[in-house]
C-alpha cells in the first residue's frame, strides 16, 4: 500500500511555504493564498485575546480588592468607641480586676496575685495595697488601715506612705506587729499631689 499523506500535512507544508517566500519578498501565488489570509485574519484576533482575556481577570481582582479596603474600613470605622464609651469600658475593666476608685479619683485594690508579702516572725501581719495613678499624678499617698482581729475587733491602727508619679503602680506593705491580727480594713486614702 503506498503512502499517502494527509491533507492537513499537505496544507501545514504549503502554509511553511508560503511564509518563507513572503520573508524572501515573494509574492504569493495559488490556490491556498486566500485561505492562509483567512488563518491569519483568525489567528490576530487570538493573540490580541491573551491580552484583552487578562483584563477582565485583572479588573475583577482589583474590585475584590477594593471591595476589601471598603468593608474593612468600615468595620473598623464602626469599632470605634467614643471617649465616653471608652472609659466605661475600661472602669469596668478595672472593676472586675479588683481595682476601687477612691474619693481622689485614684484605684486601689488589695494585691491578689504575685504580691510577695514580707514573713514575720514571731506574730503578726503583712499584706501589700496597691495604688495605681492612672490618670492623674498621686503626689505623697497616705493610707491609714485598721487591724482587725479574728472576731473582727479593731486591735490598733497602722500608716503606709509613698510619693507617686502618673501613670505608676505603687505597693504599699501593710504591717502589723500584733500576734492577733487576721485583717486590714482601710480607713482613710489621700493622695494630694503638689501643684505648682
Amino acid at each position: 500500500m503506498p503512502f499517502r499523506h494527509d491533507r492537513r500535512d499537505v496544507r501545514r507544508d504549503d502554509r511553511r511555504d508560503a511564509r518563507f517566500e513572503e520573508q524572501d519578498g515573494r509574492e504569493l501565488h495559488g490556490p491556498d493564498d486566500s485561505r492562509e489570509r483567512d488563518l491569519d485574519q483568525q489567528r490576530s484576533p487570538r493573540r490580541s485575546r491573551g491580552l484583552s482575556g487578562c483584563v477582565p481577570w485583572l479588573m475583577a481582582g482589583l474590585a475584590v480588592l477594593g471591595g476589601g479596603f471598603y468593608w474593612g474600613y468600615q468595620f473598623r470605622a464602626a469599632q470605634k468607641l467614643s471617649a465616653g464609651e471608652l472609659k466605661e469600658r475600661e472602669r469596668q475593666e478595672h472593676r472586675t480586676m479588683g481595682w476601687q476608685t477612691s474619693a481622689d479619683g485614684v484605684l486601689t485594690r488589695w494585691c491578689t496575685d504575685d504580691c510577695n508579702p514580707p514573713k514575720l516572725f514571731g506574730g503578726g501581719m503583712a499584706r501589700i495595697f496597691e495604688v495605681y495613678c492612672k490618670d492623674r499624678p498621686c503626689g505623697n499617698i497616705r493610707a491609714t488601715f485598721r487591724v482587725l482581729d479574728r472576731d473582727g475587733k479593731e486591735i490598733g491602727t497602722t500608716t503606709a506612705s509613698k510619693d507617686g508619679l502618673q501613670g505608676e503602680r505603687l505597693r504599699l506593705v501593710v504591717v502589723s506587729p500584733e500576734a492577733q491580727a487576721e485583717r486590714f480594713e482601710i480607713k482613710e486614702f489621700t493622695a494630694q499631689a503638689m501643684v505648682y
